[in-house]
């Protein structure tokens, strides 16, 4: 999937709702016509692959387009589907149905096939012991990881990306960190919940269900860029619905994105995709300093409201905590009954101490399991984003 979402191979990109455009550069001597209708569920592209919707198809709508004109490739294009669309004969009206069921059909026989494979994968880790892992060449790696995508399980294939990267970075923790990747992939087998796999719902679509309008805070924030796609990750809290939810936006380096101005408490409506904190945004209606947020008393209480959000989605890694007048003691961040959180050390925390001097202040940060990484405080009540 990343290497469908290379910016510098992209082209002539761009978005008129529902539909987004761009030119690829493959293996060809000329760029693939890449189309994709978002309210239709349908793609056009000039690549020679049988699947789809085919890898570049998949790959623009990671990307965030700008608005414009269509090319009158584009159009040609949409005006030939429009006008299939306008035949309501029956016959027209049961073949289109018949080409929609064989393309569910074909993903769920290749999702099927890459279900298969991550088990007889699993297997094979499993006889040979997670201690062969630094041995394997990047080449074992990067076939399996291609075949996940190939079968339409893009999911997959960036989990088992993920065990590579903590294989790699080595430490005292990567065989438990590994061990419980992987158990979370045997468990992916017998749930397969579409969006773990990698199927993937349109925001158009997200957006056209009911909302929830709540007041919402921006505190946490995360971005990572891989020098190709950038990822940002916003968590806001509901003052009303006292609820985190989260946005995630993907974009080409360097390219603006819209979220919600953060460290700001904002008047919105947030539209939740299904089964999931993750929300894609709606309508701003304003934005102001925040009033004080209520943080939890203690490390021990913040802990106990994960329990829903792991019922819910047993694979997910980071998580918003909060807690009140806590002091940094040793490496952890301790709350007021002397029981503490490891902490990153890292900018973030710096600011926080350089901004309280030492004092006890409310922290939220994201926290993975091992680590918290502070991301804002608040001091008599004033919130900072320190990250």
């Amino acid at each position: 999937m990343r290497t469908r979402a290379v910016p510098t191979r992209w082209q002539g990109l761009g978005k008129a709702l529902p539909v987004l455009w761009g030119l690829y550069t493959g293996s060809g001597s000329v760029p693939y016509r890449v189309c994709v209708d978002l309210a239709a569920g349908s793609a056009k592209c000039t690549c020679p692959s049988r699947k789809f919707p085919c890898k570049h198809a998949v790959g623009l709508q990671e990307l965030d387009l700008p608005d414009a004109l269509p090319p009158d490739w584009v159009q040609e294009w949409t005006t030939r589907r429009a006008a299939r669309e306008l035949d309501n004969s029956p016959e027209a009206v049961a073949r289109r149905q018949r080409a929609r069921e064989k393309t569910a059909d074909r993903r769920a026989l290749a999702m099927s096939s890459g279900i298969d494979g991550l088990r007889d994968w699993l297997r094979d880790v499993a006889s040979a012991g997670v201690a062969s892992l630094p041995g394997r060449p990047a080449s074992w790696w990067q076939a399996f990881t291609a075949r996940m995508i190939d079968a339409q399980v893009p999911g997959v294939a960036a989990a088992v990306a993920e065990i590579q990267e903590i294989v790699a970075r080595s430490g005292p923790r990567w065989t438990s960190d590994v061990a419980d990747r992987l158990g979370g992939l045997h468990l992916l087998c017998a749930v397969q919940p579409r969006t773990r796999l990698g199927v993937t719902i349109p925001e158009e679509t997200v957006r056209a269900s009911p909302g929830i309008t709540d007041r919402w805070v921006a505190l946490l924030r995360l971005e990572t860029d891989d020098g190709r796609v950038r990822t940002v990750r916003q968590w806001c809290w509901g003052r009303q619905t006292n609820r985190w939810v989260v946005a995630i936006r993907h974009s080409a380096v360097g390219a603006p994105v819209p979220l919600l101005p953060h460290g700001q408490e904002s008047s919105a409506l947030v539209h939740p995709y299904p089964g999931s904190d993750r929300v894609a945004l709606g309508e701003l209606a304003g934005s102001r300093t925040p009033d004080p947020v209520p943080a939890p008393q203690s490390w021990r209480a913040s802990l106990a409201t994960l329990e829903p959000m792991l019922m819910a989605d047993p694979w997910q890694r980071l998580f918003p905590l909060g807690c009140s007048a806590v002091r940094l003691h040793g490496t952890a961040l301790a709350d007021e009954s002397g029981h503490g959180l490891p902490v990153r050390d890292d900018s973030g925390l710096d600011l926080a101490l350089a901004l309280t001097g030492g004092a006890p202040f409310d922290a939220w940060g994201l926290w993975d399991g091992h680590a918290l990484r502070l991301g804002a405080i608040a001091l008599d009540g004033t919130l900072e984003v320190v990250a």
